[in-house]
Formats: C-alpha cells, structure tokens, sequence
C-alpha cells in the first residue's frame, strides 16, 4: 500500500488503534491530521500534524477539519477512531450515561463524516479515485456483552450507518466501510486485566485463534480500506476478530 501524495484525519488518533494507523498509514507516506480530547501524545509519526478537538462538538470537528486543509489540502479520507466504551448494569444505566456514549461513538462519526462529505461533494471523484472513510465499529455491532447496552448499542448503529452513508454518498465517489475488531491489545485491555485478571483466560476461550489482536493488526486492515487495494468495496464491515464471531459453544 502506497499513500504518497494522500492526506488523512484521524480521530482517536492520541493512543491505541488510532495512533497505530497513524503510524501504519505515515510509514507509506500518508500525511496526517491526527485529533484526540488531550494534549499531543508522545511519538507522532514525524509531519504528522496534532489538533485538541472533542468530537461531540459541532463547533470543534469543523475546527479540526479546516486545520487539516490548511495543513494539507482537502482530505483524501477518515477514520473515526474517536469513541469510549463503559460498562453499566442495565437496571442502574442512566439517559445522560447512554447519550453520552451515542453522542461520541455514534454522533462524533457522523460530525466529522458530514463536515467532510460536504466539502468533498463540490469536487466529487470517479472510479478509483475515491475518498474513503473508515468508522471503528466493534464485534460488539453484532454480539451481546453484559454491561454493554449502551457501547454495544453505539456499534450497531455505527454498522447500519456505515451502510447508510455508503449508498447516499457514492454518487460524489466517497467510499464507507467500518474496520470492526475484536479485543484489541490497548491501554482500555491493561486496565481490564488489571481489575480482573483472568478476563484474558475467558476471551481466549471465546476466540478460535486463542489470542487478542495487536493494534498494528487493526491498523493494517484499517489501511486497506483506505486503499486503492479496496476501490470497490463500500458499506463493509470488516470483522478482524480471530474468529470469535462465527465460533459457536464448545463442549
């Protein structure tokens, strides 16, 4: 994969699968925009540009999207890597709780997609040449967690809006496809290992492959969609998981 020449914004793009497909796509010669809530992390990938921006704001994500065209012409593509998972018995989840899951997960990606899609509808592309957007969806989008309501929830919509914004949106040339993956090896896994730890134990059982993946392995899949390598894919989810989606109990 070659992105010489190709521009991107990443939100999320402060740590975990974010940062690693910031890392995957500038090793290839991407130029970066890369969004987080915090301050700039350390380790950017070098001419990478960074922007404080809160992805529930309307105000915020049209910031970010004009310091990317200033610092890089219009954007080739996304990802929408920005989103926050919580667990909450569903006896005690609170409306506020769950709206505020939506507002980021769900309405984050569509800010930042529409502020987009309306600049790239003035020079719509043909064939090949797509924009290409990626939302971080989940294996959650189609499985049932406990304590999920609200996360799992916010995927499955990401899923059927991957869709929804595929379709409305080809006629400009702009591709929309959902990297969803499975348990991720992140700062969010060390936390949960540290609270419980045997909960690896428990999703290697449930995972044919019998391991989490590496965020560099999430990344590589994120890149594809991305690529030229998928210019005729559009409204995909693609489930890098190990397998635990498809596998049934064993005995």
């Amino acid at each position: 994969m070659n992105f010489e020449g190709k521009s991107f914004i990443i939100t999320g793009g402060a740590g975990g699968i974010g940062l690693a497909s910031a890392h995957f796509l500038a090793s290839r010669g991407a130029r970066l925009t890369l969004a987080g809530r915090g301050p700039a992390p350390q380790g950017l990938p070098k001419g990478a540009i960074y922007v404080s921006c809160d992805v529930s704001s309307r105000s915020s994500v049209e910031s970010l999207v004009a310091a990317a065209v200033e610092a890089h012409g219009v954007p080739d593509g996304v990802v929408t890597s920005a989103g926050i998972d919580r667990h909450h018995d569903f006896l005690e989840l609170q409306d506020e709780e769950f709206s505020e899951i939506l507002n980021i997960n769900v309405l984050g990606s569509f800010r930042v997609v529409q502020t987009l899609a309306r600049l790239w509808a003035k020079s719509p592309r043909k064939a090949q040449e797509s924009y290409s957007v990626v939302l971080v969806s989940s294996i959650n989008a189609v499985i049932a967690t406990p304590t999920h309501t609200a996360y799992a929830t916010s995927k499955g919509a990401i899923a059927q809006m991957t869709r929804v914004m595929a379709v409305e949106l080809a006629p400009y040339g702009v591709r929309v496809n959902a990297m969803a993956p499975g348990t991720v090896r992140t700062a969010m896994l060390d936390d949960l290992v540290r609270q419980k730890p045997n909960a690896l134990d428990s999703i290697y059982a449930r995972t044919p492959m019998g391991r989490v993946a590496e965020s560099e392995e999430v990344a590589s899949g994120i890149g594809f969609l991305l690529s030229d390598h998928s210019s005729y894919i559009t409204g995909q989810s693609l489930y890098a998981d190990g397998g635990r989606t498809i596998q049934n109990l064993t005995l």
